[in-house]
């Protein structure tokens, strides 16, 4: 099994390195270079070894619509929006979304072990891991934020259509979804939903903002490490290898105190690390109502895994690494 996984880590951080920018939404996509950010993307191979590759975004047959432009002049909300109730926030760096509360995260590999079109909704990011196994269609419901530096729009943002597989060869989304994307010269949303309603509620939601995002998270690590109070008894927030915000979550009442025990109460781990590199793609900062508690690392060399409170280094169990990584 490490050599298992020391093969995985080094093919994602080749293939990270190699990866294009972002995948273009239609064909005859052309590069627009303007603001560039950190997309990580990978590939993983079905059998031994795993390669990550970017979240597929490929619309296939779509018709009619104007040919509108990316560009950087989406309105900037002084603070992120409240979550509304039955759905909650998804962010990445300064851009966030609602979402129903009830949908997974994940990319367009729908079909693993086993998975069915009838399965949650998903959320993906530009760090979303996805095994190329081929599912057809090539992407489930859910919504998808990529970058939109190769982006070729057919439709202007927040417009909603229906998805024709007609004629169509492979098909990258069910028959009659219905799909929408926001977007502006950094990123690109996409929506795809059997209901067109929710299509619609969802694309009208994305906003950027100013400041901390909807459930108390700082734009870097490093200001998260540094808050002396938070909103919630439990906040999550991740961050890339680049201190950049990349996801979030929270929880109140029992929710919270069984998180807060999964964490706090884990065994001890020994602090040592052989890693000369840590070679991590992302740290998660912990808060409570008094601010800022632990940072944890869950990815990464092994020797360097751990929950890092104060003083004290506690083991990323298995439960523990399902609550750090329920944020995306």
């Amino acid at each position: 099994m490490p050599d298992l996984e020391t093969r995985l880590r080094e093919t994602l951080s080749e293939r990270a390195a190699e990866a294009p920018d972002a995948i273009g939404l239609a064909a005859g996509a052309r590069q627009r270079l303007r603001r560039r950010r950190t997309t990580w993307a990978a590939a993983v191979a079905a059998a031994v070894v795993a390669a990550a590759i970017p979240v597929g975004l490929g619309l296939g047959q779509v018709r009619g619509g104007s040919d509108p432009t990316p560009d950087d002049t989406a309105p900037v909300a002084s603070e992120a929006p409240p979550v509304t109730d039955g759905f909650r926030a998804e962010t990445w760096r300064d851009l966030t979304l609602e979402v129903p509360e009830d949908w997974g995260h994940g990319g367009s590999d729908w079909c693993a072990n086993g998975g069915t079109l009838g399965d949650e909704p998903r959320v993906g990011r530009p760090d979303t891991v996805v095994f190329s196994i081929l599912c057809s269609p090539g992407n489930g419901y859910g919504a998808t934020i990529a970058s939109s530096a190769t982006f070729d729009p057919a439709y202007a943002s927040g417009e909603v259509w229906r998805y024709d597989t007609e004629g169509v060869v492979n098909a990258q989304y069910p028959d009659d979804t219905w799909l929408s994307y926001w977007y502006d010269g950094s990123d690109v949303v996409t929506v795809a939903t059997p209901d067109r309603a929710l299509t619609q509620r969802i694309v009208d939601s994305v906003t950027r903002f100013e400041g901390l995002d909807p459930y108390g998270c700082p734009p870097t690590l490093g200001e998260a490490e540094a808050l002396t109070s938070a909103e919630r008894p439990l906040t999550l927030c991740r961050y890339s290898a680049e201190d950049l915000l990349s996801a979030s979550g929270s929880w109140t009442g029992d929710a919270a105190a069984s998180r807060w025990a999964t964490l706090a109460e884990a065994p001890l781990a020994d602090p040592r690390s052989a890693c000369a590199d840590q070679a991590f793609t992302s740290r998660i900062a912990i808060l409570d109502a008094d601010g800022y508690r632990a940072t944890a690392v869950a990815d990464g060399c092994r020797e360097g895994l751990g929950i890092y409170f104060s003083g004290v280094v506690r083991q990323v169990t298995e439960a523990a690494r399902q609550v750090l990584t329920s944020i995306g």
